[in-house]
């Protein structure tokens, strides 16, 4: 039995040249056309033509937010066991709090990433859109302290409108479950 393993080019359909452009754009996303056609030996005309080919397999794309090796807003990773996937998600996925969200297998089914200006914020976020949900089994909740590499995390400023019964006006909490108000952060805590 022949046990190749594929490599990352064969997988992806794209040769050497465009493995160095992603690997170039990676490590400095304002590199130039010039820059990396000096490099791989192209025109640049050549290399706008192959980064527009690979922005349209998904393989290059950009995303706008902040970097949590330099910005101090706080980020959870959040486990979630529950019952209901699919109506976790539904109700998550405008959420202005969940800037990333993954169904992942194991003893929890949800992976979150949720930012805000502080812990007690995402306390909240947790009890009122996970912990009081009858669908939720399990709700593991750690902070992130550190990224040893850079990590762009999107942020909507719709989470500075969030007054403790709810994540903003497309909030999707289910009307079943019982809505608390919490008092507001004194601004001399801030």
């Amino acid at each position: 039995m022949d046990m190749k393993k594929k490599k990352f080019n064969e997988m992806l359909g794209i040769d050497d040249a465009d493995k160095k452009i992603i690997e170039m754009i990676e490590k400095d996303p304002d590199i130039t056309h010039s820059k990396i056609a000096e490099e791989i030996e192209k025109s640049q005309p050549a290399v706008g033509a192959r980064i527009i080919k690979l922005e349209r397999k998904h393989l290059l794309t950009k995303q706008v937010g902040f970097n949590v090796k330099h910005v101090d807003i706080k980020t959870a990773i959040v486990y979630v066991s529950t019952k209901d996937v699919d109506g976790i998600v539904e109700k998550i996925k405008t959420c202005p709090f969940v800037n990333h969200g993954f169904k992942i297998s194991g003893d929890y089914n949800l992976l979150l990433f949720i930012a805000a200006s502080d812990l007690q914020t995402i306390e909240r976020l947790v009890d009122l859109c996970f912990r009081k949900d009858p669908d939720v089994i399990n709700v593991k909740t750690n902070i992130l302290i550190d990224s040893i590499h850079d990590f762009i995390v999107p942020i909507s400023f719709d989470i500075e409108k969030f007054d403790g019964r709810h994540c903003g006006p497309d909030c999707q909490m289910r009307s079943d479950l019982p809505k608390f108000k919490f008092d507001k952060v004194l601004e001399s805590e801030e």
